[in-house]
């Protein structure tokens, strides 16, 4: 007996093929949506554990709403119905995300001064809600169209949602190698508006099967949404010095570059600073934080010039020297200057470049190298008398760059008596995440230097560590805040240097990579700290 070939699914007819397509590009756009938010939302909320779980859970609410709405909604209408309704989906969509980019420039800073938690729900919200629902509802309204077609089985269920899977892959990739290195997250959302627009316009155009009014509606709804998209491309500087306006210091700041990439956005900022006496100055802004500053005559500002006297106290005869991230490249440029050998590792190309255009850093006295600080100090041992480790990036160390093991390939890469300076912050708020660190290092290092800057308030304060194989005096702090003037916070950090007491630390567990626990017990202590640097001026945070 002969057995009975099935056929295998077809696409269905040429109608339904373009729907497919318009479906692998909206899934495209749900999950781009989803990796550009997160970015959106980090100058303002910062990069912590509960951002990235609001975030995840508000884009699962929302694709899972419009699949049971776009269910509910295919139930009982007919083809023309919903045939009309799948193409004005994502003009609906395109609208939400054009209103989203105008609005939230606005009213992310002010949710940045309530509870951070609270606001990325409510920012996610913003940015995500509606434009999720609309284009999530698209697949079960497909898989109604195709009923006809396909008659049995699922009726295309697995189909339909197999190309938006696919297009949201490709969605990923889009924003991850091209959207965001050559264009702003505020660009890539008009943009992406804008392509919403001209495909439902190009499928409306082609289909013969929607005629007169319902047409009309259609290519009026994508000129409506070409019109607002183009405009706010066409207008963004006016619209940021709108917003700049909107600060009572907005006109002390003027933007001067910004550098997009995936390893975040970075902008070089003139600073006008009011009050007599008060210079001019350039400042590094990443992902809405201030790295380091340098004003009009060269002084350097802030905790890098902290940084800068750690290493003439504690590594005055060093000539050999590893700066493990760059920034405005001020500490691989002030040992140079002082007659080191320098190796900087970056892993932000646009850091080095930020540094040469606007920050007098001179890449030919600086061996620098574009990579991973952890996969570098691998390759190179003994090969350093001083490693000097700053590496933010938004609030935080990356947690990888903090264990035991990443000190251990630090550690062998100094010499017998170099030291390694670490810089960090402590919050007083949390003494177990501040112990954890403190533990983690002194795991490595037999000689532990804290150096921590007094707390007011119960702010989260910027640190530095020394750590050597060799012993360590607090007394050479304590003598160099003598010196000569200084900020006052520079004077009380230097005076309350003290060797970590081990005995005290003896219960604390160590962060090692096969537990690594860094961004769960950190997690408050990023919300305090992107709080506490949250009061630039609207444009500057918009990246």
């Amino acid at each position: 007996m002969k057995k009975k070939k099935i056929a295998p699914e077809v696409a269905g007819p040429p109608r339904l093929r373009q729907y497919e397509t318009l479906i692998f590009i909206t899934g495209a756009v749900t999950l781009s949506l989803e990796v550009l938010a997160s970015r959106i939302m980090t100058p303002y909320f910062g990069v912590s554990l509960y951002i990235w779980a609001g975030i995840l859970s508000i884009t699962l609410i929302f694709l899972a709403l419009g699949y049971q709405l776009g269910g509910l909604f295919s139930q009982r209408r007919e083809k023309a119905a919903l045939e009309l309704t799948l193409l004005a989906a994502p003009l609906w969509a395109a609208l939400a995300i054009v209103l989203a980019t105008i609005i939230y420039p606005v009213v992310f800073p002010w949710l940045a001064t309530i509870n951070l938690i609270m606001a990325s729900f409510l920012g996610g919200i913003i940015l995500l809600a509606c434009p999720l629902v609309v284009l999530s509802a698209m697949n079960p309204l497909l898989i109604a169209l195709g009923r006809d077609a396909r008659a049995t089985g699922d009726a295309g269920a697995g189909r339909v949602f197999f190309i938006s899977t696919v297009g949201s892959v490709a969605g990923v990739l889009l924003t991850a190698f091209l959207l965001i290195p050559h264009l702003t997250n505020f660009r890539a959302l008009l943009w992406m508006s804008l392509g919403l627009g001209l495909v439902v316009a190009g499928i409306s155009a082609l289909n013969h099967e929607i005629t007169g009014s319902q047409k009309r509606r259609l290519l009026y709804g994508c000129l409506i949404i070409l019109l607002l998209s183009g405009g706010m491309l066409a207008s963004q500087r006016a619209y940021f010095k709108l917003l700049a306006g909107l600060s009572d210091i907005g006109k002390n700041f003027e933007v001067l570059a910004e550098y997009t990439s995936v390893f975040g956005n970075i902008k070089v900022l003139a600073v006008y600073p009011e009050g007599e006496g008060r210079k001019p100055a350039l400042a590094y802004l990443q992902d809405g934080i201030i790295q380091n500053m340098v004003t009009s005559d060269g002084q350097v500002l802030d905790h890098t010039s902290f940084m800068m006297r750690l290493i003439e106290a504690y590594a005055p005869t060093a000539h050999d020297s590893l700066v493990l991230g760059m920034a405005a490249g001020m500490i691989p440029r002030y040992l140079h200057r002082q007659g080191h050998k320098v190796t900087a590792v970056e892993i932000n190309p646009n850091s080095l470049q930020a540094a040469t255009e606007f920050f007098n850093f001179d890449p030919r006295g600086v061996a620098v190298h574009i990579e991973d600080a952890r996969t570098f100090v691998r390759r190179h041992h003994q090969a350093y008398d001083l490693v000097v480790t700053d590496l933010f990036q938004g609030d935080c160390t990356p947690d990888y760059l903090l264990t035991v093991e990443f000190f251990r390939e630090v550690q062998a890469c100094l010499r017998p008596s170099g030291v390694v300076i670490i810089n960090t912050y402590f919050d007083p708020n949390n003494e177990a995440a501040d112990d954890t660190i403190l533990a983690t290092v002194g795991a490595v290092f037999p000689n532990v230097l804290e150096l921590r800057s007094p707390s007011s308030a119960g702010l989260v304060s910027s640190a530095c560590m020394v750590a050597a194989n060799v012993p360590l005096s607090p007394e050479v702090a304590i003598n160099l805040a003598d010196r000569g003037p200084m900020p006052p916070k520079d004077y009380q950090t230097l005076k309350a240097a003290r060797l970590v007491d081990r005995e005290m630390l003896k219960d604390v567990r160590a962060v090692t990579d096969d537990h690594n626990i860094f961004s769960v017990i950190f997690a408050a202590s990023q919300l305090r700290y992107r709080s506490q640097f949250n009061k630039l001026p609207p444009n500057l945070l918009v990246n």
